[in-house]
């Protein structure tokens, strides 16, 4: 196969984006993208799963990547987080692929930005099957890249057990998938027992009160249930089954609160979680971060430490903690 990264002109200084150069988006809106935060390096839109241009990926890739590299780069490209100095890799490898193209979810968790209800209901599939082989034929996708199920609940989509299966019959390495845990797949099973898969469930409470408050539901015994019949295998399951907590204004913004989730998931034999912020409430307080949130970080580092559990911050909680270490 040509090198498509040939195209690509020649700069003394690269710009570098995680999603630009590296990853190919399939999005709930039928897009097929680079970038999920603008419409640079849109390749396909309204699509239907029937064909994916391959030829197109190389040609958009490759311009984008031009693009971002230019006097012409937008500001919303340069003040991304994303965005860094580093050259490229010249090769066609996707790095992350993030298979994002259903919304639906059991669940109603107040900070999610999906539609709701009757339009979750509605809400149209369409099949990438086909594309996945297709970009694997082509060599854009190979055992090294990493899967993401992400956006809504994995588990509903009606390709999910198909596709994790093939993906888990080709050998992949690492396949990440976001799943409040309310319905129980085998196949998620299977690809723990493998190693290759991380489960990351948001369980965002360690009480059925707190649950219900944030999601709607009073299932929380359900997708405890779940949770342990995931963590059934002794190795790897404890780092593979990955509990995630999303701080909100006013509901689990606290000590106790975190500490109740936190002891459950340790008393459930889990090792690895992962914290974040209601992304609306800190696009609110970035500029000026209450003091009460960046010791509540500081508090969970602390815990975490003291029982060896790893702790895995997201962009946002990433963020306040490096900013505490600065100083």
């Amino acid at each position: 196969m040509l090198k498509f990264f040939k195209q690509i002109k020649k700069h003394n200084n690269y710009k570098h984006c995680k999603y630009i150069n590296d990853s190919l988006i399939f999005d709930y809106k039928n897009n097929v993208k680079l970038c999920p935060y603008s419409t640079l390096g849109t390749i396909t839109s309204n699509f239907n799963g029937i064909w994916f241009d391959i030829d197109k990926l190389k040609k958009v890739k490759a311009k984008s990547i031009n693009f971002i590299n230019s006097t012409d780069c937008p500001n919303i490209c340069k003040l991304c987080e994303y965005f860094t100095e580093n050259k490229h890799n010249e090769n066609n490898k996707i790095k992350y692929l993030y298979l994002s193209n259903w919304k639906n979810c059991y669940l109603n968790c107040s900070y999610c930005d999906f539609p709701k209800e009757e339009d979750l209901i509605k809400a149209s599939h369409y099949d990438v099957f086909q594309s996945i082989k297709q970009l694997i034929d082509s060599q854009f996708i190979d055992v090294n890249t990493t899967i993401i199920f992400d956006c809504g609940d994995a588990t509903i989509h009606p390709e999910f057990d198909k596709l994790l299966y093939y993906f888990i019959n080709y050998e992949m390495k690492k396949i990440i998938i976001n799943t409040p845990a309310m319905r129980y797949c085998e196949s998620i099973s299977e690809a723990i027992a493998k190693n290759i898969a991380e489960v990351i469930i948001p369980l965002d409470s360690g009480c059925p009160y707190i649950f219900e408050k944030i999601k709607g539901s009073n299932k929380f015994d359900i997708v405890i249930n779940n949770v342990k019949r995931y963590l059934s295998f002794e190795e790897p399951s404890q780092k593979r089954v990955i509990l995630k907590y999303t701080i909100l204004n006013g509901i689990n913004d606290n000590q106790k609160e975190i500490l109740d989730w936190f002891m459950f998931a340790r008393d459930l034999g889990i090792k690895k979680l992962t914290i974040d912020i209601d992304k609306k409430w800190y696009n609110q307080i970035k500029d000026s971060i209450p003091l009460y949130l960046k010791e509540l970080v500081i508090f969970i580092k602390t815990i975490s430490n003291y029982n060896e559990i790893e702790i895995d911050f997201c962009d946002r909680t990433n963020f306040i903690y490096n900013t505490i270490n600065k100083k």
